[in-house]
C-alpha cells in the first residue's frame, strides 16, 4: 500500500518512499490565489507544515509564509543555498557548501541545536522518525541521529552522488554517477545490492509494492525488485531522466528531457499513455487523486488527466520551472526560476 497522506508535506517527494502522491482532490481550472517575488531564485523543494509554506532561495535563505493569507511569517539565513526537511517544530537544513553543512534548527526557540560537517550536499535529505540520511556529493552517504547528530553509519561510493535517497523502511535506495543504483540495509548501511545502468543515475527513486522505480541518464526508466535487485522491466525514452517519478497503486508516471510525460503500468512497464509538451520536463510529477501536475523549462505548469493523459489545465509562469509542485489542503503550490512562488486554488476555495 502507498504511504498514507500526512497533514503536511515535510520532505521532498512527500514521504520516505518519494511517491509524490496525494489523495487531496484539486479541481481545475485553478486560479492564482497569491504570488510572491522572493529575494532570489527558488530552490527545488517546497514544504508545508500546519498551513505554513517553507521554501529556500539561492541566496541562502529559508522563508516561511502563511498559505491562506500569503503573508510572510519569517526567514532564516543559512549562508549558502540549502535543502531541508521538517520534523514537527524542527528544521533539518542541508547546505550545499560550508564548514558545517547539516543543522538542526528549532523553529520554536529560534536556535540551532546542533550542526556538523556532512560534506557538500546537492540532494534532498531523507527523514525518518529518529534518523536522517544524507547523500553527499563527494562520494558518501551517511545516517545520523535526529536527536544528537551522531553518525550511525557511512557508506562510500566510487563516484559523485547527485541522487537523493529513498526508502521503503528496510532499504535505502539511491543512484550514483558511476551508473549504479544502490540498495543499502537501513539498519547498518551495508550494501544489499547494486544494479548497473548505462549512465549516471542522478534522479531519485520512487518506491511502491516492493519495486524501486528509477530513471537514468541513459534514457531508460528501470523497475527493480527492492529485495533481490533484479530487473522487473525497463522503459526506453528518447531523452535523459533527471527527476523522480510519481506512483499510484498501479501506475508510475515520469518525465524525460525528450518532452514527453509517460504513464506506464507498474507491474509490466507497458505504456498506458504519453503526453507531449513543448519543452524539457524539469520536475518530478505530482499525482493528486486523478490529476498529474508537472513543470517544464518553457515556463509552464501542466495538469493532465491520470487516466486519459489529456491536458486539463496549463499555467504560464514568469520563469523556467525547476520546482516540483506540492499540494496542501486543496491548494497547489509551485515556483519558477525567476524567484516567484505561486499558490493556486479552485474557484470555490
Amino acid at each position: 500500500t502507498l504511504y498514507s497522506d500526512a497533514p503536511s508535506w515535510n520532505m521532498y517527494g512527500q514521504n520516505p518512499a518519494r511517491t509524490n502522491f496525494s489523495r487531496d482532490n484539486i479541481d481545475v481550472p485553478l486560479t492564482l490565489k497569491w504570488r510572491h517575488s522572493a529575494s532570489a531564485a527558488i530552490g527545488k523543494t517546497l514544504l508545508v507544515s500546519n498551513g505554513v509554506l517553507f521554501f529556500s532561495t539561492m541566496d541562502g535563505n529559508i522563508h516561511a509564509f502563511s498559505i491562506d493569507s500569503g503573508k510572510k511569517i519569517g526567514s532564516k539565513k543559512t549562508g549558502f543555498h540549502s535543502t531541508f526537511v521538517l520534523s514537527d517544530s524542527l528544521l533539518f537544513i542541508a547546505r550545499r557548501y560550508g564548514d558545517d553543512t547539516l543543522f538542526r534548527y528549532n523553529l520554536k526557540t529560534g536556535k540551532t541545536d546542533w550542526k556538523l560537517n556532512a560534506g557538500d550536499i546537492s540532494s534532498e535529505p531523507l527523514l525518518f522518525e529518529n534518523e536522517i540520511v544524507i547523500t553527499a556529493l563527494y562520494k558518501h552517504i551517511d545516517m545520523y541521529k535526529l536527536s544528537t547528530g551522531e553518525k550511525i553509519w557511512k557508506f562510500d561510493t566510487p563516484d559523485h552522488i547527485h541522487s537523493s535517497a529513498a526508502s521503503d523502511g528496510d532499504f535505502i535506495i539511491f543512484g550514483c554517477d558511476d551508473g549504479n543504483i544502490y540498495a543499502l540495509n537501513k539498519s547498518d548501511g551495508k550494501l544489499a545490492w547494486k544494479f548497473k545502468t548505462g549512465a549516471a543515475v542522478q534522479s531519485t527513486a520512487a518506491i511502491n509494492g516492493g519495486i524501486a522505480f528509477v530513471g537514468s541518464l541513459d534514457g531508460n526508466f528501470y523497475a527493480i525488485d527492492i529485495k533481490s535487485g533484479e530487473l522487473r522491466w525497463q522503459f526506453l525514452t528518447d531523452g535523459q531522466l533527471f527527476h523522480g517519478a510519481a506512483v499510484t497503486t498501479e501506475m508510475v508516471i515520469f518525465g524525460s528531457t525528450d518532452g514527453w510525460l509517460y504513464n506506464v503500468d507498474q507491474q509490466t512497464g507497458s505504456l498506458n499513455w504519453e503526453f507531449k509538451t513543448g519543452s524539457v520536463i524539469s520536475t518530478s510529477p505530482l499525482v493528486c487523486n486523478d490529476k498529474v501536475f508537472f513543470g517544464t523549462l518553457d515556463r509552464h505548469y501542466y495538469a493532465v488527466d491520470i487516466n486519459s493523459g489529456e491536458q486539463i489545465w496549463k499555467y504560464k509562469t514568469r520563469g523556467r520551472v525547476r520546482t516540483a509542485a506540492i499540494v496542501w489542503n486543496h491548494y497547489l503550490i509551485g515556483a519558477s526560476e525567476d524567484s516567484h512562488v505561486y499558490v493556486f486554488s479552485a474557484e470555490e476555495h
